[in-house]
């Protein structure tokens, strides 16, 4: 949500929007952190210490811009070193948190997680702040249109790399284990039910709406467009998760 906020121009947008979405990721980072303190870390320290770091750092970030937010729509410099600043931290710590907990992970593998995880982010937070802003658009009557088409501008160019990653992934994963390619292929059938919701609901449905969003945003209905972003942004949220675990149950990221 951070880093897909810091493409937005905040002389365009209600401060108020600015330190809600800044309370949310605080939130949503606090809720974290609890977890993760409540739990023994099964991973190595230094690993764990650095997820935890990035965590915090984005945590701040995200607490400075809602204090800061009455202050900071005239200063675009620093807006966007919160907002980018706390979107990178925040994805290096869901990053590094994954990779601890798979078994053996290679070079590839590493990096196909990463640019797993920065669409992933992409996605999610695009989507997110997207519906969010409709949701502004209901009291502050005075903002533009151009920041909520910016944002589906985002959401589509996600989408796209979503695609491009999932296909990429399986030609790699087959590639990769091509003396053992009908193991690779046998295993990806057996998580048929989460693969569905991964492909269907994640991305087949996902598309439908932003196309559907971005025509709605060009008919300036901007209720319209935060009801389909809303939903939209449902089956985004179940197609992530059926993502985050077929990584696990195949080691490999989808």
């Amino acid at each position: 949500m951070s880093a897909a906020l810091a493409t937005a121009r905040p002389d365009q947008i209600a401060w108020r929007f600015l330190r809600l979405v800044g309370l949310i990721v605080f939130a949503l980072i606090v809720g974290v952190s609890a977890w993760w303190l409540r739990t023994d870390p099964v991973v190595p320290a230094g690993w764990f210490g650095a997820s935890r770091a990035c965590g915090y750092t984005a945590g701040f970030m995200a607490l400075g811009l809602s204090c800061l937010a009455p202050m900071i729509t005239n200063k675009p410099a620093v807006f966007r070193a919160l907002c980018a600043g706390g979107g990178i931290a925040g994805i290096a710590a869901g990053a590094i948190a994954l990779i601890t907990q798979l078994p053996g992970v290679n070079t590839i593998t590493l990096m196909m997680i990463l640019a797993g995880q920065v669409s992933s982010a992409l996605l999610i937070g695009s989507i997110t702040v997207a519906w969010l802003l409709g949701h502004a658009y209901l009291t502050a009557t005075r903002m533009t249109i151009a920041p909520l088409r910016r944002f589906c501008w985002l959401i589509g160019w996600a989408v796209g790399l979503r695609w491009l990653f999932i296909t990429a992934s399986l030609a790699a994963g087959w590639w990769l284990t091509e003396a053992a390619g009908a193991d690779f292929l046998s295993r990806l059938a057996a998580q048929w039910l989460a693969l569905s919701f991964r492909v269907v609901t994640g991305l087949l449905a996902v598309s439908v709406f932003a196309y559907m969003v971005a025509d709605c945003v060009r008919l300036r209905s901007t209720q319209s467009a935060t009801g389909i972003l809303y939903f939209g942004s449902i089956l985004a949220y179940v197609g992530e998760l059926a993502s985050q675990y077929l990584t696990r149950q195949l080691d490999w990221p989808m």
